[in-house]
């Protein structure tokens, strides 16, 4: 008779266990979404800086590198790389990973976003919209449609 109690606790010990390290896999990956995201957005923030601290010192600069900074190339966003070299579609979303993702929101946006946080939404955001995933459409488009801009 004193089985059933014994095997009722020891259900509910594994049901606990189980949901605990589920809970603990889905914050560390999470966390790491965010620390990815952080990171991009602070390194492209810095890069950013820098070129324009180097340009503003007077350092000869051609259109070219105006236009098409070197550091984008170091986050995939050199623009020769897009599908149509004007402006990245859906399929240059696609083929991106998280920090590129990042660094093109600071980039579209042109000053650091409200958080590591916001901006994770807003990839999520617009790796959900339909429009994301057609290759011909401009993703900045579907960004700026998806949560707007903060000012």
């Amino acid at each position: 008779m004193a089985r059933a109690p014994i095997v009722g606790r020891r259900l509910l010990w594994i049901i606990a266990l189980f949901i605990a390290a589920t809970c603990l896999a889905m914050g560390a990956a999470l966390l790491h979404e965010l620390s990815v995201v952080s990171h991009a957005m602070n390194d492209f923030s810095q890069d950013e800086r820098r070129e324009q601290a180097r340009i503003a010192q007077g350092a000869q600069v051609t259109l070219d590198e105006r236009l098409r900074p070197p550091y984008l190339k170091h986050y995939g966003l050199d623009p020769s790389e897009y599908t149509d070299h004007f402006s990245p579609t859906g399929a240059d979303w696609r083929r991106w990973g998280l920090r590129t993702k990042a660094a093109a929101t600071v980039m579209w946006l042109g000053h650091h976003p409200p958080g590591a946080w916001w901006t994770l939404l807003q990839i999520r955001c617009v790796d959900r919209f339909p429009e994301a995933h057609a290759d011909s459409e401009p993703i900045v488009e579907v960004a700026d449609a998806c949560l707007g801009q903060p000012h």
